[in-house]
């Protein structure tokens, strides 16, 4: 393949599917739920604490990385992603099959859920054909966006330099963190706006495949 063609890196919650109509939801309960449990916290203790951590941390697991070493990470994972109440809520992006097979280069999944969770949202969607890689925090030594360590660790196991990358995500933390390592950044759905992190916004699948010919 030629050394000019991106490697596009997608966000997979609210970046290939809908994961605000319903998904984060379901999710952020069963974590709520968990650490009122493990921390003897209450209900909404427990969820004020979560989404401090989400909000400081980029990932309410490194809240519990750092402040609860007690807490063991897979179970926290595995109990927070109850998969059969997830893909049920599942709406991928509309016209996302199109839009994946128009764009240009290589493609791999890059996201702060678990390995399991993302293999299960893909396959759901019927998606997989597009993706060389699927990569969950826990295959990047739960490193998560937007540290570094994640970033290096999937450009290892790809092969590829950052500048060869294209991060395609909703978070301007994530987006800010790529395009300090040199990477090429695309700001998607609906509140992307112009920002220095932010090489190209889009709101939708559409937009997205309307950059085939900016991003070669």
């Amino acid at each position: 393949m030629p050394p000019s063609q991106p490697v596009w890196l997608f966000d997979l919650d609210d970046t290939l599917h809908r994961a605000d109509a319903g998904i984060f939801r379901l999710i952020n309960r069963r974590m709520t739920e968990f650490m009122a449990r493990e921390l003897s916290l209450s209900l909404p203790e427990a969820s004020d604490l979560r989404e401090h951590y989400w909000r400081h941390y980029g990932a309410t697991l490194g809240g519990l990385q750092q402040h609860h070493p007690q807490v063991c990470p897979a179970e926290f994972l595995r109990q927070s992603h109850h998969l059969p109440e997830l893909i049920a809520a599942l709406q991928p992006m509309p016209h996302i099959d199109t839009a994946l097979a128009a764009l240009p280069g290589r493609k791999a999944v890059f996201s702060n859920g678990p390995a399991f969770y993302v293999h299960a949202l893909i396959e759901a969607m019927r998606l997989g054909s597009h993706f060389e890689a699927l990569f969950g925090v826990d295959d990047l030594a739960l490193h998560y966006k937007p540290q570094p360590q994640a970033f290096h660790l999937v450009c290892a196991a790809l092969a590829v330099p950052p500048q060869q990358c294209v991060l395609v995500d909703d978070s301007p933390a994530n987006l800010q963190a790529a395009k300090a390592l040199g990477m090429r950044t695309v700001w998607f759905g609906s509140r992307a706006q112009p920002q220095p992190c932010a090489d190209h916004i889009v709101r939708d699948m559409r937009e997205l495949q309307a950059l085939t010919g900016e991003i070669m």
